[in-house]
């Protein structure tokens, strides 16, 4: 009896092993092929990133950008129309280093250990370089753009590309954010643009050790209800059919990861045309929110 017994919960245990096994391969396999269909950055970096990344791998072409994009009509699609758009979000897209950023963070329960041990080593990569948790102060950002030449990427006009058979990275800039008060890194990423169907998408990717964790992003008009005027705000997110997604690239491919971020930014309240900006920026892994970070922007 008891012999029969143990041969029974051997053979189940074994069935659940191999339908896990099964489901965890086909869950693989869905991954990378959504991965595949994207256009994806192919830059990767060492143990070190740090705010020369982009020099030391030769890529920038010598152009230095005022913004994260030339122009935010690049991004017009099916749910934003840029010619909604509050003029103040607009300038700080076209003139991001014009502006002062000072952001705060606070870790969610309960990826706080994790982002506590994480911190240790992005600190030393100098990428990805949050505060841990505990630490909800705000601080400073210093914004420089390098115009970059990436391989695979194109170099077009938002018309040329919205007519484009095969999405590629388009107009592709280093933002280099640094913490003025150690001339450390904090992020380092690369951006740009693609189009798919005519709409357009926000393509960035962070260089990380072998490999780099990339965002597409969908553009919508955000909107301010109250007394702001027909202006909005703009909202990118990742939960969005298609293209939209966190993907992880690694020494063995590329795959979707089960997360998502959202970022929103919208003129200040009450601030009288001064062109002061709040911004969210929220992330999260199987649906649970582990990291949201606030900024607050004005003019420098």
């Amino acid at each position: 009896m008891t012999r029969t017994l143990g041969r029974a919960l051997r053979a189940a245990a074994s069935a659940v092993a191999v339908v896990v096994f099964v489901r965890l391969v086909a869950g693989l396999r869905r991954a990378r092929t959504r991965a595949r269909e994207v256009p994806l950055s192919p830059v990767s970096a060492g143990w070190y990133v740090g705010p020369e990344f982009v020099a030391r791998e030769g890529l920038p072409t010598g152009e230095e950008p005022a913004g994260e994009v030339a122009d935010i009509a690049h991004f017009v699609g099916e749910t934003f129309d840029p010619d909604r758009l509050d003029p103040t979000v607009r300038r700080f897209y076209e003139r991001t280093v014009e502006y002062e950023m000072r952001y705060r963070v606070r870790w969610h329960r309960p990826f706080r250990p994790g982002a506590a041990l994480a911190s240790l080593g992005t600190s030393r990569l100098e990428q990805l370089n949050l505060p841990g948790p505990g630490d909800e102060s705000w601080h400073r950002l210093t914004s420089r753009f390098l115009c970059i030449d990436e391989p695979g990427a194109v170099t077009t006009d938002a018309a040329d590309a919205a007519n484009a058979a095969d999405a590629a990275r388009e107009d592709v800039r280093a933002w280099i954010r640094t913490d003025p008060e150690t001339d450390e890194a904090v992020f380092v990423a690369l951006y740009a643009t693609h189009h798919r169907d005519g709409d357009g998408f926000v393509n960035i990717s962070v260089p990380i050790p072998g490999g780099g964790v990339d965002t597409v992003l969908r553009p919508e008009n955000l909107e301010l209800g109250g007394e702001r005027g027909d202006g909005t705000g703009i909202r990118l997110t990742t939960a969005a059919a298609g293209d939209p997604g966190l993907y992880l690239r690694t020494p063995v491919g590329a795959f979707a990861v089960p997360g998502g971020q959202r970022f929103e930014v919208w003129p200040a309240e009450g601030e009288n045309g001064d062109g002061r900006l709040c911004a969210t920026h929220e992330m999260w892994l199987l649906g649970r929110t582990f990291l949201t970070v606030e900024y607050q922007i004005e003019r420098a």
